[in-house]
């Protein structure tokens, strides 16, 4: 383990939280943590128990649980809970759509928590007897039935393991994962969750201090500090993604993590001048939309010109974006080519004069585009006229603007985005040069600032798992850092 530089507090509104003990630079290791449990999320389709690549007709041959061969069907990882389904004669029962969430596959992880507390008990009372698992609040909500008939009465009743197991523990196991339990990439590329017991314990902000990284080797999370920080200062962690409105983060809080958010963020209509949440007035020319109060759900949502006074509700905002993000999720579900960037151009047309060119909508399609331009059939990079090389830049630079306020400091999509960033400034640069726009020494001073974004995130990305999308990015990024500084050198 590395050397601790947090300590822990408890106060009313956080419970138990973190402090840096020491002053932290940036991208500075603050604890590695190892997770108590590993397994498949709420609702998904069958994966191997063992690696969590996809499977279709594969079990395993003593269990009859999906396993991806005979490997993985000898693996540590899924060794106890083939014991148990083995001696108690329960197996996977076939299903239709391989593709469809399995809701058999719901008692795994809560399994794997309660054979991990049976093998180190003592961890468990250190780490995770005290976790917050709101059991009150859970049973009002329809997943505590799903719950007590797939996880609870599954194991204790069918699988026999009463004896083992109380109906209260394995309720507490569920609330334990519900409310503390973290998505992460697994070696099969597909998302599965684990419990970290001191990263749990990191209080949540929607503009997030720390950034943790999982290395899928063992699934080893690195926290490190993403700005500079004082001793004292809080460790926040963010428990939503960074771009949606507030509306949906604060959502989202209460219904996965039973507490509404107050943060800075959260309490500024315009959130902290990004205006994710922004919508341009259809009354008026000059005006925009915001909440009278984003932290209420049901405030009202004002013009801001004065002589206009359009005015809609919370639920008709929350209506609206629902609509909305329904038609950019059938985007995401696009293969990436020709037409998914044709199609994205299109939406970003059809709602610039819906929402403020900032808004959390148009900047996630935005962030998709600067991604895709230079990387599909017909938009290479290579092909690119310098109209989009600018579009591409442009859209880098917006979303590069809007992460350092939300999410500052380095972090994964900063590191990513400034790689993109590097091929159209290249490119431009040099096209400028070629038809004699430029001199060789204005060229070679243009050529600054994509060798500055190669550096940057080869810093940040080097952090990440080397098998991972980002991990892999940050060693071409050093490559190509190395490529353009030699053919500066030969200029």
């Amino acid at each position: 383990m590395a050397a601790k530089h947090y300590d822990v507090l408890r106060d009313d509104k956080y419970g138990r939280y973190l402090v840096a003990n020491k002053d932290l630079d940036s991208g500075e290791l603050i604890f590695t943590d190892l997770p108590f449990a590993v397994g498949p999320k709420a609702d998904t389709p069958p994966l191997c128990l063992s690696c969590y690549c996809p499977v279709e007709n594969t079990l395993c041959s003593r269990c009859g649980w999906p396993v991806c061969g005979a490997q993985c069907e000898r693996s540590p990882q899924h060794a106890a809970e083939c014991e148990i389904f083995s001696s108690v004669k329960v197996r996977f029962q076939p299903v239709t759509d391989w593709t469809a969430s399995a809701p058999q596959l719901d008692c795994i992880t809560p399994l794997r928590l309660l054979l991990a507390k049976e093998k180190d008990s003592e961890r468990w009372q250190k780490e995770l007897e005290m976790m917050e698992v709101h059991s009150e609040a859970r049973q009002q909500r329809p997943l505590w039935s799903v719950d007590q008939v797939n996880i609870v009465n599954f194991l204790v009743v069918h699988c026999k393991l009463g004896d083992r197991f109380s109906k209260e523990l394995v309720e507490k196991a569920c609330g334990i994962l519900e409310v503390n339990a973290v998505e992460i990439p697994s070696r099969g590329g597909f998302s599965i969750r684990a419990v970290y017991p001191r990263l749990a314990i990191a209080a949540h902000s929607c503009v997030p201090n720390i950034v943790h990284t999982i290395l899928q080797d063992n699934y080893k999370v690195e926290v490190r500090a993403a700005i500079p920080m004082k001793q004292g200062d809080p460790l926040h962690l963010s428990y939503t993604h960074a771009l949606s409105p507030t509306i949906v983060r604060r959502e989202y809080l209460l219904e996965s993590k039973f507490f509404n958010c107050d943060c800075p963020r959260c309490s500024d209509p315009t959130e902290l001048g990004t205006h994710l949440s922004t919508v341009k007035c259809s009354k008026c020319d000059n005006g925009v939309i915001l909440s009278t109060n984003p932290l209420d759900n049901e405030a009202q949502w004002l013009c801001t010109e004065k002589t206009c006074g359009f005015k809609t509700s919370g639920s008709a905002m929350r209506k609206m974006l629902s609509v909305v993000q329904a038609e950019v999720d059938l985007l995401d579900a696009l293969e990436p080519g020709p037409q998914a960037i044709e199609q994205r151009e299109a939406t970003l047309n059809k709602y610039k004069s819906v929402f403020h060119p900032r808004h959390s909508i148009l900047i996630c399609i935005k962030y998709a585009l600067a991604q895709m331009y230079g990387r599909v059939a017909t938009y290479s990079i290579d092909e690119l006229t310098d109209v989009m090389l600018e579009r591409k830049a442009e859209f880098c630079r917006l979303v590069l603007k809007t992460l350092a306020v939300i999410i500052p400091g380095d972090n994964r999509m900063r590191g990513m985005i400034l790689y993109e960033l590097h091929a159209p400034l290249m490119y431009l640069a040099r096209n400028e040069y070629s038809i004699g726009l430029i001199t060789k020494e204005k060229l070679k001073d243009r050529l600054q600032e994509p060798i500055q974004c190669l550096a940057d995130a080869e810093r940040i990305l080097s952090r990440e798992d080397p098998q991972s999308p980002e991990g892999m990015t940050g060693l071409i990024a050093a490559q190509s850092l190395e490529q353009l500084k030699a053919s500066l050198d030969a200029i």
